[in-house]
Order: C-alpha cells, then sequence, then structure tokens
C-alpha cells in the first residue's frame, strides 16, 4: 500500500496513453501563437517573404532543440547549435537583398552579423511598410527564433507537469515585439451593432492572444488532471467513473465564461480608450529624418553652372520617356529665412522629414513612363552631391552597378516634396532607373484660390514687394498671381554673373553669347544672392522704374530687374505667398520644353544635361491641394530700359553667407545606423550632451538585443521561482512538507546530482549529503524521515512544524548549493534537468 502511495506521489508510472497529444497541442500552441504575432507584424513588413522568415525560424528552432533533445545534448551546447544554424541560414531567411550577386552574398552575412545588433533601431527609422528591404527582417527572425527555440525545448523534454505554463509568456513575446515595434496608427474602426471598435486589428490581436493562452492552459490544466487520476488508478487499482462529471463541467462553463467577460470587457474598452489618438510606440519616438536641414541650400551654387568650366559639361545623361517625365528635380526647397531658402527648416518633424521608402526601392510593375538617369560631372555644380536628381510621382526607383545595396542603403525620398537624396557617396558611372506614374490633372493657374483659413507667413517679404505688388492693381487669386509673375519675368532681365564672362572661342561657349548679346557693351551685372535685401533691391528697382514711366508704359519701358532664377524663382515664391498660396523652389532640368515653353534657359537635349541647362521654378498649392508649377525664368530680349540702365547698383550688396561651413550632416543622421554616409565633406561635431545620444542609442540597442536573448533562461529562472514559491504556500501542512523534499531534490538534480529513481528518501539523503561537503548528513537524513513521516505519518504535521521544516530545507538547498563552483550553480539556475526527471521522482 505504501509503495503504491509512494509511486504514485513520485510520478513513477509507465507513461499513459495521452502524452502524445499534449506533446501536438504543445506544438501547435507554439505554431498558432507565432501565426498571431506574424498576422500582428503584417503592417510592418506587408511582404510575403515574412512567412518564409517566420516558417523558417520555427523549423530551424524545431529541428535544433529535437536532434539536441535525442541527443542528450546540455542547453550550451544547443544553444551553440542554434547561433551556427542562425549564421548559416540567416541570410536566405532574412535578407533577400543579398541573392543580387557574389559580393551581395558574402556582404549579406557581413550584414546579418550587423543587423543583430544595429536592425532593432533601424526597422524603427525606416517608414512602413518596410518589405524586405535590406536586413530588417532579422529582428522578426531573431525574435521568433529564441523565443520558439526555448519553447521547444519545453515541449521535448515533456516538461509539463508544472513548465507547459511558461509556454504562454515566452510565445507572447513575438506578438509584443509586433506591437511595440509596429505603427501608431489604430486602422479603420470597425462597428459592430452599437460598439465602435477604433483599432479593429489591434483588438483582434489580442482577443486571439487572450482565447489560444487560455484555452491551452484549460486544456493542460484538464489533461495533467486527467493522467493524475489514472496514474492513480494504475497505482491503486480503483478505476474512476468514465464520461463528463459535474467539475468537469463546471470547468468547462468556468473557462467560458471567462472568455465572454473578456470579450464583453476588451470590446468595449477598446472602443474607448483608443478612441482619442494615436498609439504610441518605439517608432513615434524615433525621429528617422537625416539632418539634411545642415547642408547649403543647392539654390546658393546656382550660379556656378554658368561658369565656363561648367556651362557646356556634361552634368548627366538619360535615356526614357523624357517627354512624358517633363522635369528632373534635384531639390525642392520650401522653406525662407530671410538669407535663403532650404529643403527643409532648422526644426523640421517626420512629416516633412526624408525617410526611407522601401516600396519605392522594391521591385515595382512599370510605370507608365521610365527613365534612366546616369551620373556624370554631377559634381562639379559646387552645391552638395547629396541631391539626387528624381522625378514627381515617382513609384519606383532601381540603382545599377556595383553598389547597388549600398545606394538602395543611402536613398531617401520626401513624398510631400518630390524629392530624393542620396547620403551614399553617389559617383560618376553612377546610374538608377526610374518608374513615374503619369501626373494627375492639375488646375489651371488661373482657377487657383488659396485655401480658406490659410495663413501664410510674411514675416520675410519685402515691403518693396508688397508695394509693387499693389501698384499692379490687378486683385488677387489665381488670375492674379499669373499675371503678376508675366510682369515680373517681361520686366526683368536675365544675368548671370557680376563681371561679364571671358569672350567665346571655338572650343568655348558661354551663357552671354548664348544669349546672342554680339558683345559685352550690353552686358548687365547682376549680384547673386536670394536674400531679403538683394529681393527688395530687386522689386525697389521696378517699382522705382514704373514711377518714373507711369503704370501704363509698355514693358519694354519697364524693364528694370536684373537676375537669374536665384533670385526670379524666389520673388515668385514670396509674391504667391503674399497672395496667400503656399509656394516653393523646385531646381532642377527640364526634359520636355513644352512644358515651360520658349525660355532663355534651354532643356536637356540629345540626352544629356548641362551646366547650362540647370533652371529653377515654383510650385504653388491652391485650395484643391495639388501642387502646381509655374516658370520664373526673366526674359532676355528686351534690354533694360535707358532710364534704369545708368543707375548703379549699391556698392555693397547683401552677400548670401552659408549658415554652415560644412555641409555633412553628423554620424547619426543616417537613421539606419549604417556608415554609408556622404563622405566628400567634413561632419559637424555635436556639442554638449549630444556627444553622448550615439552612445546612448547603440547601448540600447546592444541591451534589447541581450534582454532578447536572455529572454527564455530568464523564464526559466523566474518559473522555478514560482514553484517553489508556490510549494512553500501550499494550505495542507503535510503536503507542504512533501513539496519541501521535492523542491530540494530538484535543487540536487539541477546541479548535477541523479535524481532519486528507485532510491528512498533516506538513501536519496545519503547521496545529497555525500556532495554537501559542507553539510551535515545528520539533518539531510532528518529532512527525509520528515517528508516520510508527513506523508506516511499517522498524525498530520502542524503548519508550525511545516515552517520550521522549510526552514531547514533552505539551509541544507543553501549548503548544498556552495558545494558546487559558481558556474555551475549558475548553470543550475536554467537547467531544465528538474523538468525532465518529473520534480526527480522521489522516493
Amino acid at each position: 500500500m505504501s509503495t503504491a502511495v509512494a509511486d504514485a506521489r513520485a510520478g513513477r508510472h509507465r507513461t499513459p496513453v495521452g502524452v502524445d497529444r499534449a506533446l501536438l497541442v504543445d506544438t501547435g500552441f507554439v505554431i498558432a501563437l507565432a501565426a498571431v504575432a506574424t498576422f500582428a507584424a503584417w503592417p510592418i513588413y506587408e511582404t510575403p517573404y515574412l512567412f518564409i522568415t517566420v516558417g523558417g525560424a520555427l523549423v530551424v528552432a524545431a529541428v535544433v532543440t529535437l536532434i539536441g533533445r535525442v541527443r542528450r545534448w546540455n542547453w550550451l551546447l544547443t544553444a551553440v547549435t542554434l547561433a551556427i544554424a542562425y549564421l548559416v541560414l540567416g541570410v536566405p531567411l532574412a535578407v533577400p537583398s543579398a541573392f543580387v550577386s557574389r559580393p551581395d552574398l558574402v556582404q549579406g552575412y557581413h550584414e546579418l552579423v550587423v543587423a543583430t545588433v544595429t536592425g532593432w533601431r533601424k526597422l524603427i527609422t525606416v517608414g512602413t511598410p518596410v518589405g524586405h528591404f535590406q536586413t530588417l527582417l532579422v529582428p522578426m527572425l531573431i525574435v521568433v527564433l529564441v523565443c520558439a527555440s526555448a519553447a521547444f525545448a519545453l515541449v521535448f523534454t515533456r516538461a509539463r507537469v508544472r513548465g507547459y505554463g511558461a509556454l504562454v509568456p515566452i510565445m507572447l513575446v513575438p506578438t509584443a515585439f509586433a506591437i511595440v515595434f509596429g505603427t501608431s496608427a489604430n486602422g479603420s474602426p470597425l462597428t459592430l451593432a452599437t460598439i465602435t471598435v477604433a483599432a479593429p486589428r489591434h483588438v483582434l490581436v489580442g482577443l486571439l492572444a487572450l482565447v489560444l493562452a487560455g484555452g491551452f492552459l484549460v486544456w493542460r490544466a484538464q489533461h495533467e488532471r486527467r493522467l493524475a487520476l489514472e496514474t492513480a488508478a494504475q497505482a491503486s487499482g480503483i478505476r474512476r467513473a468514465s464520461g463528463i462529471t459535474s467539475g468537469s463541467l463546471r470547468r468547462l462553463a468556468g473557462a467560458v465564461a471567462v472568455v465572454l467577460v473578456g470579450l464583453i470587457v476588451a470590446v468595449p474598452v477598446a472602443s474607448t480608450m483608443l478612441v482619442p489618438g494615436p498609439r504610441h510606440v518605439l517608432r513615434t519616438a524615433v525621429n528617422p529624418v537625416p539632418q539634411l536641414s545642415r547642408y547649403v541650400s543647392p539654390l546658393t551654387s546656382y550660379r556656378q553652372a554658368f561658369e565656363p568650366a561648367q556651362y557646356d559639361t556634361p552634368l548627366l545623361s538619360y535615356s526614357g520617356d523624357a517627354a512624358a517625365v517633363g522635369r528632373l528635380r534635384i531639390a525642392t526647397m520650401s522653406f525662407y529665412n530671410g538669407q535663403q531658402m532650404t529643403v527643409l527648416s532648422g526644426d523640421s518633424d517626420q512629416q516633412n522629414a526624408f525617410a526611407h521608402i522601401p516600396e519605392l526601392t522594391g521591385r515595382q510593375p512599370k510605370a507608365a513612363a521610365t527613365l534612366k538617369v546616369t551620373i556624370n560631372d554631377y559634381r562639379s555644380l559646387g552645391m552638395p552631391d547629396v541631391w539626387l536628381p528624381t522625378a514627381a510621382n515617382l513609384s519606383a526607383i532601381e540603382f545599377h552597378g556595383g553598389d547597388v545595396n549600398a545606394l538602395t542603403d543611402g536613398f531617401y525620398f520626401n513624398r510631400e516634396l518630390q524629392g530624393g537624396a542620396e547620403l551614399y557617396d553617389l559617383g560618376s558611372g553612377d546610374s538608377y532607373t526610374m518608374a513615374v506614374d503619369p501626373p494627375a490633372a492639375t488646375e489651371a493657374l488661373s482657377s487657383l484660390t488659396p485655401s480658406a483659413g490659410a495663413v501664410q507667413d510674411t514675416a520675410y517679404i519685402p515691403a518693396s514687394l508688397t508695394q509693387w505688388v499693389q501698384a499692379q492693381k490687378v486683385g488677387s487669386g489665381g488670375q492674379a498671381l499669373t499675371e503678376l509673375i508675366q510682369r515680373l519675368r517681361d520686366r526683368g532681365y536675365l544675368s548671370h554673373a557680376l563681371v561679364a564672362p571671358p569672350a567665346t572661342t571655338p572650343k568655348s561657349k558661354n551663357w552671354l553669347s548664348a544669349l546672342g548679346v554680339p558683345g559685352t557693351g550690353t552686358f548687365q551685372a547682376s549680384f547673386a544672392g536670394e536674400s531679403t535685401d538683394r529681393i527688395s533691391d530687386l522689386f525697389s528697382a521696378l517699382l522705382r522704374q514704373q514711377q518714373l514711366e507711369g503704370p501704363a508704359a509698355p514693358d519694354k519701358s519697364l524693364v528694370a530687374g536684373v537676375g537669374d532664377d536665384e533670385q526670379f524663382a524666389v520673388a515668385s515664391a514670396l509674391i504667391a505667398e503674399s497672395l496667400g498660396f503656399p509656394a516653393r523652389v523646385v531646381l532642377g532640368f527640364v526634359l520636355n520644353p513644352s512644358v515651360t515653353g520658349p525660355s532663355a534657359i534651354p532643356a536637356c537635349s540629345g540626352g544629356v544635361c548641362k551646366g547650362q541647362n540647370l533652371t529653377a521654378w515654383i510650385e504653388v498649392k491652391g485650395a484643391g491641394g495639388a501642387w502646381v508649377p509655374i516658370a520664373t525664368t526673366p526674359q532676355d530680349k528686351l534690354p533694360l530700359a535707358k532710364k534704369t540702365s545708368t543707375q548703379t547698383e549699391p556698392k555693397f550688396p547683401t552677400q548670401v553667407q552659408p549658415r554652415d561651413a560644412t555641409v555633412q550632416p553628423p554620424p547619426e543622421a543616417n537613421p539606419t545606423g549604417g556608415t554609408h554616409q556622404n563622405t566628400t565633406h567634413t561632419p559637424d561635431q555635436p556639442a554638449g550632451p549630444a556627444v553622448w545620444l550615439p552612445v546612448f542609442r547603440v547601448g540600447g540597442s546592444i541591451l534589447l538585443v541581450v534582454l532578447v536573448l536572455l529572454a527564455p533562461f530568464l523564464s526559466l529562472a523566474v518559473v522555478k521561482w514560482a514553484r517553489r514559491s508556490e510549494r512553500r504556500r501550499m494550505t495542507d501542512a503535510a503536503a507542504r512538507v512533501a513539496a519541501g523534499w521535492d523542491e530540494l531534490v530538484d535543487t540536487a538534480v539541477d546541479l548535477g546530482l541523479p535524481p532519486p529513481g528507485v532510491r528512498s528518501r533516506a538513501e536519496a539523503a545519503a547521496v545529497y549529503a555525500a556532495a554537501a561537503r559542507a553539510g551535515n548528513p545528520a539533518h539531510m537524513r532528518t529532512l527525509a524521515s520528515g517528508a516520510d513521516e508527513a506523508v506516511f505519518g499517522a498524525f498530520d504535521p502542524t503548519p508550525g512544524d511545516a515552517e520550521r521544516y522549510w526552514a531547514q530545507l533552505d539551509e541544507q538547498r543553501a549548503r548544498l548549493t556552495a558545494s558546487f563552483p559558481r558556474w555551475k550553480r549558475l548553470r543550475a539556475l536554467i537547467s531544465l534537468r528538474s523538468f525532465r526527471t518529473r520534480r526527480g521522482g522521489s522516493a
């Protein structure tokens, strides 16, 4: 009788029918929660390759842990094998871009190692969906691989008496990763009867995880109870009644009630708590903007294109649907600070930021027009070559050559500005192909109206500009804007220099000879710059000439403003701003002359854009929200009016001073954390606390990776602590004493000592006392006899007896642990041996 009871307590019985079913359920639960994590991560990636990454991670984790179980590897050897499998299979599972060429394949393994640490930060700095862009699938691979390996380690070791509960927190980590690293958008609301769910996807993810976890725990608890009853029946010979009992019905009803309560509470809470605004995730706390505002404005280098050395120099070549593309945009400048037009303001945010847009650099279906651009002597323009010539309505871009991945890595785009930037060192011979969608039909300029309630910043609009606009008496709106800009062009005179260019030779050309001016006698000097003073002088000259000639004088008598696209584009933008229209200046090339009409700046021809083709225009936005381009180049046929040509310019004009002497962003400017930055300039040195920001960012990324890698081991330590606490808090004193002996056995087994097997408690105590060199064998025998007395004695122990027993137990456990080296004590903390031996199998 006592032997049968002891066998029942120790779990020493033949494997009952149904254990394999539990194995299948555990495995299915791991796969199901991985599927939930994939569903939760879909808004981040939105690529079918995500299924390959997650599925491959599950297969690798299952195979490695199963082999380790069959061959009886320890946890360290299994972890090393898993790391090797990750390094070997990580590229095909998470870095598809590495299969472009053999060098890229070799580079892919290097990027895999780097992405193990830096990929976490890069993931939250790239706009979603990221697709399979670069190495951004690596974090998902790591999370699923590590968590699935820890989960399968529990499943395959059959540690399911108490260890099965650890599967839930372990496999919820990938779902938590998808939520934390996901987007802050809540998605379109879903109305169910009278309840509106603001974030249906997030609610569905939570409900799926809740139902799976709750259902799994209920089924496993029921399964363990059934196994325990079958074991007791085998040991005692007493068969329990079969069929569904009232207790089973109560447990089933309770589980259903818990799920229903969760649904009833979660859906209304989600419908109210998520309505106020977007969720706050890691992505919302990180600014993925390369600090392009630190670069000198490209418009300040405009005139260098008309120097003799660059005027007839091929800057880039193109082939394809040039007529459909129409224009190449180098930079779009939306901000004016009184000194220059800039691409971005000093306090630019994510809405106006350049960022990685993976969907542009992936392989896309062919658009209506394609254009291949090859860089020639683009650097000779003198402007930062970070600005990449692109086209409006860009739908895809594909780089060519040996540095495909590097160029793709360095490409940033701003959808609002329709402009691109390349932080990698762009050199002669680099090429790329753009796919461009047909432009949407835009309103006629004359029919534009300002947006209702729009308030424009007029702080930098010169008073002379306002006076000149008022003197034209053309009213407001799109018709007035059209007339004002046309008058500005007609009454201006094109000049690209302060000093006349040298005389031409058969082998050289200059802009003055191209204008058809017979000699340098009619040359008109023009100061560079686009500062408020320079624009004010331009309108002062126009206003003065109109006052002298009268408002009804013909345009040939009112030509008074001298300058080129640098001044006239800025002046036109300020005119639009004064009328309430948002405006911006675009620097680039015209490929199709029909989009601008006759102009003193010729369009590119013969598939080549030269310095002489560089031009600037403006774009204005009306109430419809579309940007409408307007040519602003002044005319060159009518000379300056006589009364104006005798006047002299100010002796000391305002000169444009670049805000920064350097044009290279600091190291943190590249949100990828990579090394591909423009290396042709000297970076600004951050001052003060900013010096430590990169250290904190890298340190945080490393800490996050370490925590993810250690999560399974920490989970094991937590599970063991919870097991010990549960044993110690048992309400029945006899059960508490018996559980105390089980805790001592588990400690010994985790330290590497043999499980009791067929030994009695007294025999096991002798074995463990011999291993505890610092302990007293008599005390260990006392613990064994105390446990036997609690289980088989005539009288039950009191709660006080149980407390004293646990006090002695803690002392003996401490002495037993102290007898082993520190590394063995650490290994025992995360050992699974006590689970595999079913709590040590005490006799």
